[in-house]
């Protein structure tokens, strides 16, 4: 190690340091994290042209590359900075609009208040004409009822009178003659019309 260091190259391995604390401190290549100590250290000091291992030529050029880097923001140090600082401005991004998005909210809801007391004044003036048009309807539907109900009556009161005149006859339904086939246990009797039953009794 030199004996003797500069401020400019303390400040150099200060920041080479500083980097390897961080876990921003890379390879000259920039392959992979430095995580030994003892090679952060050498990599500060060669930074800085401070190496005991390079001649007074190599340190000069080491040091005047160093600041020249530091001087574009090609550092590490530079990276995390301009990263923490991209961070902080998105942050506050955020926050702002965070806090722009009750207000809008709030502007919406006052907006939607006259909006709804629109439509509900609209339902209403609506639903006074439905009101009206729902006694048809129920009267229509009492109307059918009746109609279907005289339509069973009638059915049924002729069907009635055709038994009756037919009794009169002397001729029998067919679920009288189906009984009396069943009574007797006529094969077949449950798949035979009127006529075939009068037949098969008849036998």
């Amino acid at each position: 190690m030199a004996t003797h260091q500069t401020p400019a190259q303390k400040k150099t391995v200060k920041r080479v340091m500083h980097e390897y604390k961080h876990g921003d401190l890379k390879t000259a290549r920039g392959a992979r994290k430095v995580k030994n100590k003892k090679q952060a250290i050498a990599i500060a000091l060669s930074e800085a042209g401070a190496s005991k291992y390079d001649s007074p030529k190599e340190r000069k050029r080491n040091l005047s590359r160093t600041k020249a880097k530091e001087r574009r923001g090609e550092t590490g140090q530079a990276a995390a900075e301009g990263r923490r600082t991209t961070r902080k401005s998105a942050a506050s991004k955020s926050t702002t609009r965070r806090a722009a998005a009750p207000t809008t909210t709030a502007r919406k809801a006052a907006t939607r208040q006259p909006a709804a007391r629109k439509t509900a004044t609209r339902k209403t003036a609506t639903r006074k004409p439905a009101s009206r048009k729902t006694t048809t309807p129920a009267r229509s539907n009492t109307a059918r009822r009746t109609a279907t109900q005289r339509k069973t009556s009638a059915r049924k009161t002729t069907a009635r009178r055709t038994t009756t005149q037919r009794r009169a006859a002397g001729g029998k339904t067919r679920a009288e003659l189906y009984r009396e086939a069943q009574r007797r246990k006529i094969p077949g009797r449950s798949k035979m019309s009127k006529q075939q039953l009068e037949r098969a009794l008849r036998r």
